[in-house]
């Protein structure tokens, strides 16, 4: 079985890489996911802040077995146990209260609530098998590698084979989670903004242009003619490990940028122009289009954006 690091919300955790998001609502502070494998529903994670500094976690719990045995209770009766101690590490998570639990029913799970005091969250992590099936290992080793850091540098996020790192400082915004497109959006303030985009299959998307000239800087002019509007561009071609790679690095134009003027700069060092800077690659392995879009009104948008790109492994 082959594994890989899942992100979420600030919770990060190691998942086999056959579990892929099938549900999902809620933002960072309160919010639901649901993974799957081919066969049945596998994780379940739900989170929520906490003004409280002891919760009632047996009550958060009561709340959660109501919806457990509404959603499977198909299976017939559901039987529920609690305060399971299912790590045997007086170190794990010990800066957090933590509780377990198990339920059984047509199929069956083990699970977390725990409350970390750091980030104010209340966590539920349940991972569900079948009745005869010999899934403990994963169970341990899923629950053995959470972590809610309160103040990480970077949060991950992960959906469909792309995984992604952005600071802490940015919100997402939206996403989109479609079979030939993703998308993550983030926000820090009012006007700074990065956002990830993976298109597929490139093969096609691109085929769509004339091979004399450059297939995936056509696509992109063509596709966010839009979004380059009214900017000015110094454009970077180059090749990485067999990869096309384009770097579009610009800042907002302005009726008077021909007007020799002293006033004029000083109101250009007042006002500063918004910097838009996009970095793209078609990757050959995966047969997809990476695009990686910073905004923001410093130079800093370019270190932004390439930190990110950096951060996404395709293949």
């Amino acid at each position: 079985m082959d594994w890989t690091l899942f992100g979420w919300a600030g919770i990060q955790i190691e998942l086999p890489t056959s579990w892929e998001i099938s549900g999902i609502n809620g933002d960072e502070k309160n919010g639901y996911l649901r993974l799957d494998d081919d066969e049945m529903p596998r994780l379940e994670l739900k989170w929520a802040k906490s003004r409280k500094k002891k919760p009632d976690l047996h009550k958060t719990l009561d709340e959660y077995f109501k919806l457990v045995r509404k959603n499977y209770k198909r299976g017939g009766n559901v039987s529920f146990r609690r305060n399971i101690d299912l790590i045997k590490d007086e170190d794990y998570l010990k800066e957090c209260t933590v509780l377990g639990f198990s339920w059984k029913g047509g199929i069956r799970a083990n699970g977390l609530i725990i409350h970390n005091p750091e980030t104010k969250r209340i966590t539920i992590i349940q991972v569900m098998g079948r009745l005869k099936e010999n899934w403990r290992p994963t169970v341990l080793r899923i629950f053995k590698s959470i972590s809610d850091r309160g103040d990480p540098e970077l949060t991950v996020w992960s959906a469909y084979g792309l995984r992604l790192a952005v600071p802490n400082s940015y919100k997402l915004e939206r996403q989109k989670l479609l079979s030939g497109y993703l998308l993550f959006a983030f926000t820090r303030g009012r006007n700074r903004k990065i956002s990830v985009e993976r298109y597929g299959p490139a093969e096609v998307l691109l085929n769509e242009y004339s091979p004399e000239e450059n297939q995936l800087e056509t696509w992109f002019r063509t596709r966010y003619a839009k979004a380059i509007r009214g900017y000015g561009f110094e454009v970077t071609l180059h090749n990485e490990n067999g990869d096309e790679r384009i770097t579009f690095v610009g800042q907002q134009t302005r009726l008077y940028d021909n007007v020799p003027l002293s006033p004029v700069l000083i109101f250009d060092k007042i006002f500063k122009r918004t910097r838009l800077v996009f970095y793209m690659w078609r990757c050959h392995h995966t047969n997809r289009i990476y695009v990686v879009q910073a905004i923001g009104r410093s130079d800093a948008s370019k270190k932004l954006a390439q930190e990110v790109a950096e951060s996404i492994y395709c293949h």
